[in-house]
């Protein structure tokens, strides 16, 4: 009886409690040391600061209301989300705002930098393209290499609608989201196949899940000759900067490692939002190191490729050349 008078009450309590706003202390303060900062949300205070300047004009809000939050609680909510992946209940705990608030933040702050991403998920010109070749040349030894291409896996909740599309072959939901990174790790995600088709001055290198073309480097599926061992081996060590790439991307953004509870609409535009944020941290030489960094281990099981592969004869001349 006891209980069920205690429960009476604080149910009571919560009927009778308003919300009410405590805002935030709209600055990093001085007592987080550079790390702290770094800890809760991906980025040093430089960062962070450019990130306010970049976005203030589209999070600035034209309204009367008293307690309008500032572009830089907008950008620190996102930042908390993205680094932790934490309930939007927990974030609004820690900034003293509604689930609602929350939820705004993160989509104002995602929105403003999927639009901005032209300016930093971009294809190499011609002098950045001999720059990363250069780079990966003189790491592996294998020549021509422009990005490396990969898929990963991001989770996310069941969708309400075609459920079944977003199972993957492990059985739990996802977006295969596919990538390219250079050699600092630097990622582009979207609209790959235009740029592919003009790419005439080197090449991506992939893995047996994708067809040998000239655009694409992948290995000899059954090596018969020393020198087609040794291009694997060059091949497969330079690949792995996509796996050191989703590693580093999914570190800095938990919430990218961890089931996302919103629909794929959403989750792709956190997922873009995210490539655009690991890009503007390397432009800043904001490095985030919570440890070494992992190789992707949760990668799309793709099954060999058996079409057309437009791309041997010049497999068989780079092996010839330089192996």
């Amino acid at each position: 009886m006891a209980d069920m008078l205690l429960f009476g009450r604080l149910a009571g309590a919560r009927r009778a409690r308003p919300w009410r706003f405590r805002l935030f202390n709209a600055r990093l303060d001085d007592y987080l040391s550079e790390n702290d900062v770094k800890s809760r949300f991906c980025f040093g205070r430089d960062s962070i600061n450019y990130l306010v300047d970049l976005l203030s004009d589209d999070l600035a809000r034209n309204t009367a209301r008293n307690h309008a939050l500032s572009p830089l609680v907008q950008v620190l909510v996102a930042l908390r989300f993205f680094a932790s992946g934490s309930f939007l209940e927990v974030i609004g705990d820690t900034f003293g705002l509604p689930k609602s608030t929350v939820s705004r933040c993160i989509t104002a702050v995602s929105q403003a930098l999927v639009r901005g991403q032209h300016m930093f998920i971009v294809w190499p010109d011609e002098d950045r393209k001999t720059v990363i070749k250069q780079a990966f040349f003189a790491k592996n030894g294998f020549p021509g290499v422009i990005r490396c291409i990969d898929c990963t896996h991001i989770r996310i909740q069941a969708p309400r609608v075609n459920e079944n599309d977003f199972v993957n072959r492990k059985g739990y939901h996802s977006l295969n989201v596919q990538v390219i990174c250079d050699h600092k790790d630097s990622l582009i995600y979207d609209k790959l196949n235009d740029e592919l088709k003009d790419l005439e001055d080197g090449f991506l290198i992939g893995d047996s899940g994708y067809g040998c073309k000239p655009f694409i480097m992948t290995p000899y599926p059954h090596p018969s000759t020393q020198h087609q061992e040794a291009f694997n081996e060059a091949l497969g060590k330079t690949r792995v900067k996509i796996e050191q790439s989703f590693g580093i991307f999914k570190r800095r953004f938990h919430l990218m490692h961890s089931e996302i509870p919103m629909d794929p609409v959403k989750v792709s535009q956190l997922i873009g939002a995210c490539a655009v944020l690991h890009n503007i941290a390397i432009l800043q030489n904001d490095m985030y190191d919570p440890g070494e960094a992992m190789l992707e281990n949760d990668q799309p099981d793709v099954p060999p490729y058996d079409g057309p592969e437009d791309g041997l004869q010049i497999r068989d001349c780079i092996c010839e050349h330089y192996f």
